[in-house]
């Protein structure tokens, strides 16, 4: 289809690559867009896929350099900054590096569920516990997301609420039982 219609062919390059990830094929939607890529060198979408299915296999250099050069091109960009400043956060020791993104996001798209998870996410990795919970009580409030659950619940275990920490993992599990993040955080507090 990319042949018989060029003109769509990027918005095809990206479907694919979902649908390969999708399919637990990964490396392959991985491959597929690094290959289109090479047609459209200037494309932020290419390059935002890649760098969130490139966190999914490990290559955390590919997912920073994608999104510092969308970020590059594009400053203002609030899903880039959010996006590398929660991978900063969640998979780094880089936590004030990420803290001045999700915020720069934030200012960007205030009220963002996500960036405000991100937010209480990055807060939680620097110890700050009531801001922690702050921001996730707000994310929650705005969508009430299993995996801004998995992250409250886990900031609740750590302050000492484990009750409460249990009974919000447990209206998670209602949402979605099979929530790999959920059950992951559940796991590790021998839940």
């Amino acid at each position: 289809m990319r042949q018989d219609l060029p003109e769509q062919a990027l918005q095809y390059f990206l479907f694919e690559a979902s649908l390969l990830r999708e399919a637990d094929q990964s490396q392959a939607a991985f491959d597929l867009l690094t290959d289109a890529m090479k047609q459209y060198p200037q494309s932020q979408e290419l390059r935002y896929s890649r760098a969130m299915i490139a966190e999914s296999i490990n290559k955390l250099e590919v997912l920073e350099s994608d999104l510092r050069w969308i970020i590059e091109k594009d400053p203002d960009n609030a899903q880039a900054l959010n996006a590398l400043g929660y991978t900063l956060t969640d998979r780094t020791d880089r936590h004030q590096e990420a803290l001045v993104m999700i915020q720069r996001a934030l200012e960007l798209k205030p009220g963002d569920p996500f960036y405000l998870d991100s937010l209480g996410w990055v807060y939680y990795r620097l110890g700050e516990l009531d801001k922690a919970e702050k921001y996730l009580r707000e994310a929650l409030e705005v969508q009430p997301d299993v995996e801004f659950i998995a992250h409250l619940g886990e900031v609740l275990w750590e302050k000492g609420k484990k009750v409460e920490a249990k009974k919000i993992w447990q209206q998670g599990l209602q949402k979605d039982a099979d929530n790999r993040l959920l059950r992951e955080t559940m796991n590790r507090y021998g839940i």
